[in-house]
């Protein structure tokens, strides 16, 4: 942040790059951001809490969550967030499709949204 208040935007991008590179984000990593919501707050952070648990497991990819979203009701709908974080040589798509496949279907209104390589977390 000192380097953007100095107006230094090639010290900026220098640590940005190598902190992003050594954290594995983009674009040395692959995100997916993944939001459960529904109409009913327990209902949706029970289903968030059970499609994290279907989550396959492979080496290298890790899932955080789930965890209320910053906006946490949009529209009447609760929200959680789950992130994904994976290599960039990983098959993100493939794997998030086996997921999708093995985990419980969402009932009673409960919807999740995937979003590759999230531009923002609320």
């Amino acid at each position: 942040m000192q380097a953007i208040v100095a107006g230094d935007r090639e010290a900026f991008y220098t640590r940005e790059i190598a902190e992003r590179r050594a954290a594995g984000l983009p674009p040395f990593g692959r995100l997916a951001g993944i939001v459960v919501s529904g109409p009913e707050r327990a209902g949706v952070q029970s289903y968030a809490t059970t499609f994290r648990r279907a989550a396959p497991h492979e080496e290298g990819i890790d899932v955080l969550g789930p965890a209320e979203a910053p906006l946490a009701v949009i529209r009447g709908r609760h929200r959680f967030r789950l992130l994904v974080q994976a290599p960039r040589a990983a098959d993100l798509q493939g794997w998030l499709r086996r997921w999708l496949e093995t985990a419980p279907p969402p009932r009673g209104g409960v919807r999740v949204q995937i979003d590759i390589d999230p531009q923002s977390f609320l």
